[in-house]
């Protein structure tokens, strides 16, 4: 009723009717099937579908069969097609609830029987029920499947149209549910299934073939492998529907995007595929060809095309994309610059040139390998059409140049700056295109997103001159992209903006001033905030500094203003307000008090979540809410507001860069900081609210900490109240990624929390139990990787994307190495007891037993790495239990200081090392002695000194120095050692165990080691001053040494006799010699 007091009362009525469950149903499924009303009956219909799940529970049993009896009863007797579709969701929803439990045992057959029935009506009715219940019951399903698998081959085939669709929507509802082992028992039915989708096509519903088409993307989707077996069958169907023109729009496009989908979902079987890429890639690009050269774009003050409607060109571009990104570019790039070349020289329509260079932009990403080889090449396509006589190609030419300069920076920039620079600023004079001309400092934008300071430096004053006079344009879109471009020179640039610096700002406070208030202009004000931020950034807090009070003050009004929900000011404002943070430092810190309560909010705001009934109505499952991202789940679909989400996460952000840049400056916003993080560690709903959540916990602690000793209590506080929610969060998390971030900052905390930590025994052995759980779940991702590529017969291009996947996992491990150090040097005997324990769940082993697996031969590189590192920790931290692991992993680090692997042997060469200085007389009793011959080859290979190996020869030497320091027994001839050592010293390559080496070499001259000096004959000499006078003023050593290392030289020239010296001093270079007379002065 359209009267609202009357719908109120209505309301007020059934739910006070809803406290007697019994009558209430009672009379519900009665007026539902028996009302002489449709208007009743379908009202009642959907009151009961809505209200039973809640009250059956309530009801007596003699109410229940009476409700079901009716309701099924109802199936049959009711004759409006809409009504009965209403008792049929009320069945499948009530069936959802009580038929797993037992409560509707006659449901099922009755379900079987009817699909027999004469009657078209209940044949539909039955198989309509099957696919809203298949997802609810698809256990207690699994002993009918081959009955199921016979309904619906009949059903399939039925003479009634409204019975093959409803037959179709079960198959795929049972395919979307069950087992992948149990759907293949139903790929006879694949050329049944697509017997609606061509008889409706046939018959003029294009609607029924759109709704065909989207089930069967659905199993594409789910239960790809379905397919495999009938793929050309399938594509064919496909291809036919996504290139007949005389379809409509959306018919078109669901084909393509099936086809898309399956390339996606079965890449090596579509490469494999006779034609399937021959034949998708001319029917995109012929889908790109069907635009109208139409006067709105011109007019247009803004390239985003969000608010267009779909069309078959952007169906076309975006698939393009898609099957460059599943294919790979070994598959498409042939295919598609067979063609493109074709459309760029038909000189006769500008809607293949245009199609042509749109085609580049969009294959990039996927086919940046290939395109690589011949970029040159490419590029020039692109800036050859700079010059074509229509706008739209001009436009498309460099869009292409812009989007190529972010899929191929920095080469790109690096080595064709001199041919793109000069076209994209004589662009931005095509004064009558304001399109073309504004698309040209977009551009700018993008080639400035990888662009040094050197290469950008000879066109500043060209590119800002001709960017002043777009920032004078009439058209909102060219001064916006200006503005933009602007920024990003700045910020490619960095300090050599500085000479601009007095043109730009004034210009830039001005438009701000001027435009507060201005609706229209809420976008360029955005843009106009960010420049300045990047400028400020750029030059530098001196430079800024003079303007940086007023550019806040109008920064701050605006906000004070208040701001609408979807104004774009928000986001530019928060980012703003961080890089000016990060520029002022601690001289930010008096407005936090004006910024901080708007972010505060903006990062407290809730996501805006709407729950639809999704049987409700079946537009709804057409269309997306505005604005939302819906997913289904049971009976509901959920809508989450993404705008909200954005402003949500960039505020977050935003926060936490101000905790890192101001320190303790940003103390008394702590607490009120951490009691909104903690939380966000596990807002599932957006992965860099996470992020950004995780790596602000350290940096909260770290601010409380620099207040000194008498803040000790408030930092136990502090990580009292978010350590175990860390902990938490890592293994909830699903994301890897976010994982790798949340890893990190819990070493982080550690690390800055310190003593603090040290007495928090429990939360220390729970991370250990912790990093045992991520590295199981790792060892899963990695077994199903495995087990995916056995199964699916894997190709090149699928093993690319695992090992990204497999990269992911690997950099989760360097930082569980990471976190494990900080563990054991924090937490010591502590962390060894739960080391070497089982946690309290359970498949789960010690975590000594995980790294010691990870040792074996056959485990990849990485891992032994990792687990090296790990041990060499647990001996060095790990108290007399850490040091008594010396004994079990010496043997294997003795084996892998010769591994191929570069890293391993740095690893392998580092524990040797550990060993040596930490074990004592273990390391005899482990076979010491036979470290020599290893580390020996390490040294002398001829390409030790390399890139790739000098960081493990400095380990080795390393290793070497403190076997001559801490195991001296164990060199049978140490001259020779120590002569190897000094020829090769000093370190330079891995600094931080070059100054552990260096001390160790002082130490070991210092108390007159005769192996070092060469003995009587200071055989050595030449070789210490010289690696004195390399280390003398670097960074080689730490800073407390060098005083010693001065007064070993003063030493050894009052100690030693004068010829000796002479002749050492005599081999020095000029320099050397030089240092060391320096030193002794």
């Amino acid at each position: 009723s359209p009267d609202n007091t009357l719908r109120n009362e209505a309301e007020m009525a059934f739910n006070a009717a809803k406290q007697q469950p019994g009558p209430c149903l009672d009379a519900l499924s009665a007026l539902a099937t028996s009302s002489q009303d449709e208007i009743v009956r379908a009202a009642a219909a959907v009151l009961l579908r809505r209200t039973a799940t809640d009250l059956w529970d309530r009801l007596n049993e003699p109410t229940k069969i009476a409700v079901k009896q009716r309701l099924l009863a109802g199936i049959r007797q009711e004759p409006i097609a809409a009504n009965r579709k209403k008792l049929c969701d009320t069945i499948s929803v009530l069936g959802a609830g009580v038929v797993a439990r037992g409560g509707w045992p006659e449901l099922l057959p009755f379900l079987f029987e009817i699909s027999k029935s004469p009657s078209a009506d209940e044949r539909e009715s039955a198989l309509y029920i099957f696919a809203q219940l298949t997802g609810y019951i698809s256990t207690e399903l699994e002993p009918y499947l081959s009955t199921l698998h016979g309904m619906f081959r009949t059903a399939l085939s039925d003479s009634e149209q409204i019975v093959r669709a409803a037959a179709l929507k079960a198959t795929v509802s049972v395919l979307n549910h069950a087992e992948s082992a149990k759907c293949a028992e139903f790929e006879d039915l694949i050329p049944l299934m697509l017997h609606p989708l061509s008889e409706s096509l046939n018959a003029g519903d294009e609607d029924l073939a759109r709704k065909s088409i989207e089930m069967l993307i659905e199993v594409m989707e789910t239960e790809p492998r379905f397919w495999r077996n009938h793929l050309p069958q399938v594509t064919s169907a496909m291809l036919t529907v996504a290139s007949t023109t005389t379809l409509e729009e959306g018919t078109r496009q669901l084909g393509l995007e099936f086809l898309v989908s399956t390339a996606e979902k079965l890449p090596t079987a579509c490469r494999k595929m006779a034609n399937f890429v021959q034949s998708v890639i001319p029917v995109a690009m012929a889908m790109m060809l069907e635009l109208q050269d139409e006067q709105e774009w011109y007019a247009k003050d803004d390239d985003d095309d969000d608010t267009m409607e779909y069309t078959n060109f952007d169906a076309g571009q975006e698939s393009l994309d898609r099957l460059a990104i599943a294919l790979g570019g070994k598959a498409v790039l042939p295919v598609a610059f067979g063609i493109i070349p074709q459309f760029l020289d038909n000189a006769s329509s500008w809607e293949h040139r245009h199609a042509g260079l749109l085609a580049i932009s969009q294959i990039g990403e996927g086919c940046d390998s290939q395109i690589e080889n011949q970029l040159g090449a490419v590029v020039s396509m692109a800036l050859q059409k700079f010059g074509d006589p229509h706008p739209r190609v001009r436009w498309a030419a460099i869009n292409c140049v812009g989007q190529m300069c972010t899929d191929f920076g920095p080469r790109i920039q690096r080595e064709f700056h001199a041919q793109i620079l000069p076209l994209l600023i004589g662009a931005m004079d095509d004064s009558g295109v304001p399109r073309v001309q504004s698309h040209a400092a977009a551009a700018v934008i993008n080639f400035c997103d990888e662009a040094t300071e050197e290469i950008i430096a000879p066109y500043m004053e060209t590119l800002l001159g001709k960017l002043l006079l777009l920032l004078q344009s009439s058209r909102r879109i060219t001064q916006e992209q200006a503005v933009t471009a602007v920024a990003a020179i700045a910020d490619a640039a960095s300090a050599s903006f500085s000479p601009y610096y007095d043109v730009f700002m004034p210009l830039l406070k001005k438009v701000l001033s001027i435009s507060a208030g201005r609706q229209e202009l809420r976008r360029l004000r955005g843009k106009v905030m960010e420049c300045i931020s990047l400028i400020g950034l750029s030059v530098g807090r001196q430079k800024f500094g003079q303007d940086a009070a007023q550019v806040m003050d109008i920064l701050v009004r605006t906000q004070g203003r208040g701001l609408d929900a979807d104004d774009p000011q928000s986001f530019y404002l928060m980012q703003a307000y961080a890089r000016i943070c990060r520029c002022l430092e601690e001289d930010f810190v008096p407005w936090l008090p004006y910024v901080m309560p708007g972010l505060i909010d903006a990062a407290k705001q809730t996501p805006e979540i709407e729950v639809l009934d999704a049987l409700e109505d079946d537009s709804y499952e057409d269309q997306e809410l505005e604005g939302m991202e819906t997913i289904k789940v049971g009976d509901k679909r959920i809508g989450i507001k993404t705008a909200g989400l954005e402003d949500k996460a960039t505020a977050v952000g935003m926060i936490a860069c101000f905790v890192a840049a101001l320190g303790g400056g940003f103390l008394p916003y702590v607490e009120m900081t951490a009691e909104l993080m903690v939380p966000l560690l596990k807002f599932f709903y957006h992965d860099e609210c996470r992020s950004s959540a995780a790596a602000c916990c350290p940096d909260l602690v770290k601010c409380v900490a620099a207040q000194g000793e008498g803040a000790i209590s408030q930092v136990k506080q502090l990580v009292s109240f978010m350590y175990p929610q860390m902990l938490d969060a890592i293994v909830n998390e699903p994301d890897v990624e976010v994982t790798v971030v949340m890893v990190e900052a819990l070493r982080d905390v550690v690390d800055a929390a310190g003593p603090v930590m040290r007495e928090m025994r429990d939360m220390l052995q729970r991370s250990v139990f912790v990093v045992a759980e991520v590295l199981r779940d790792r060892e899963e991702r990695k077994a199903e990787r495995k087990e995916q590529a056995q199964l699916q017969d894997w190709d090149e291009e699928e093993k690319k994307g695992a090992e990204v996947e497999g990269m992911k996992d690997d950099e989760l491990l360097d930082r569980i190495a990471d976190v494990m150090e900080s563990l054991l040097r924090v937490g010591g005997s502590v962390v060894m007891l739960a080391f070497e324990s089982a946690g309290t769940k359970m498949g789960i082993p010690a975590l000594v037993q995980t790294f010691a697996n990870m040792l074996a031969a056959e485990r990849p590189p990485e891992e032994r790495r990792v687990a090296l590192c790990v041990f060499c920790d647990l001996i060095e931290h790990g108290g007399p239990e850490g040091v008594a692991y010396a004994e079990r992993v010496l043997p294997a680090m003795q084996m892998y200081a010769t591994d191929e692997d570069a890293e391993v042997r740095q690893a392998a060469a580092f524990g040797i090392g550990s060993c040596a200085q930490y074990s004592g007389d273990i390391f005899v009793r482990a076979g010491g002695e036979g470290v020599l011959a290893p580390l020996g080859a390490v040294v002398s290979a001829p390409n030790c000194r390399s890139e790739e190996n000098q960081y493990a020869t400095d380990n080795a030497i390393s290793a070497l120095i403190k076997m001559l320091e801490f195991q001296p027994t164990c060199i049978p001839d140490a001259n020779t050692v120590a002569q190897v050592v000094l020829a090769y010293l000093p370190l330079k390559a891995d600094l931080t165990e070059a100054k552990v080496a260096h001390a160790g070499l002082i130490r070991l001259i210092e108390r007159g080691d005769q192996s070092m000096l060469g003995g009587p004959e200071f055989k050595n000499l030449f070789n210490v001053l010289r690696v004195f006078a390399e280390l003398l003023g670097t960074e080689l050593v730490a800073q407390e040494v060098m005083p010693r290392i001065v007064a070993l030289v003063k030493s050894l020239h009052s100690q030693i006799p004068a010829d000796k010296l002479q002749v050492a001093s005599s081999q020095l270079t000029e320099a050397h010699r030089a240092k060391i007379h320096s030193a002794l002065a």
